[in-house]
């Protein structure tokens, strides 16, 4: 299989997720080990992840590692994840995704995943209709978008900005044990349907996968 797969992961880093933090972070964890595993099982499949953590102001973007093969990425720790300030959702996702625009070719593919639990509040650069334009753009290239939310109507806020793949959690504990799982669980659907894709078909880079968190 020639070409990458690009995780492209972007965390709310607000100060509203400080009361989900522990299972924030072990959920990320647990999301690298599941790339990790896959690279592993389905060696044809070159994983590459970028994982980035938002909140606002001028740093707003954390960069937790950028466009690294899957095996080198090491477990975050609490220095790489702290949660304050407000929600600059949208500026987070338009510099990050115009960011892998430039290093991915025709014959790789996209999973762009986006973790929040409140509303955007902060952007300067970036809104919804910008956004949104881009998102449309990538997804007819076959990028595939997910937009996992907590507080809010998460397929209504994933709307506004072109994502069709959407969840909704609680920002408990268990809540977000129970979303991580989710997630990892049709990740690992994902690459599978992706890899079985590219066997029959060859080029798969311009399908998007629209039924991400379905059974």
């Amino acid at each position: 299989m020639e070409g990458k797969i690009y995780n492209l992961i972007i965390i709310d880093a607000s100060g509203s997720m400080e009361s989900i933090y522990r299972q924030a972070l072990t959920g990320l964890n647990e999301t690298i080990q599941t790339i990790k595993k896959a690279q592993r099982e389905m060696p044809e499949m070159e994983q590459r992840i970028t994982m980035v953590s938002f909140n606002s102001g001028k740093d707003y973007l954390k960069e937790i590692c950028v466009n690294m093969p899957a095996l080198e990425v090491k477990e975050l720790t609490e220095k790489d994840y702290e949660p304050n300030g407000c929600t600059a959702l949208y500026d987070a996702i338009g510099t990050m995704v115009t960011r892998m625009q430039e290093v991915k070719t025709h014959n790789d593919q996209a999973l762009v995943t986006i973790i929040t639990d409140g509303y955007e509040n902060s952007s300067h650069r970036w809104n919804a209709a910008t956004v949104k334009a881009l998102v449309t753009e990538l997804r007819q290239m076959g990028w595939t978008f997910t937009y996992i939310g907590a507080n809010q109507d998460a397929v209504e806020e994933a709307e506004k900005i072109g994502v069709c793949n959407s969840l909704n959690f609680s920002a408990s504990e268990e809540g977000t044990r129970e979303m991580f799982a989710k997630e990892s669980s049709c990740r690992r659907k994902f690459y599978k349907q992706k890899l079985m894709a590219c066997m029959r078909e060859g080029d798969t880079a311009s399908i998007e996968c629209r039924d991400f968190f379905e059974d």
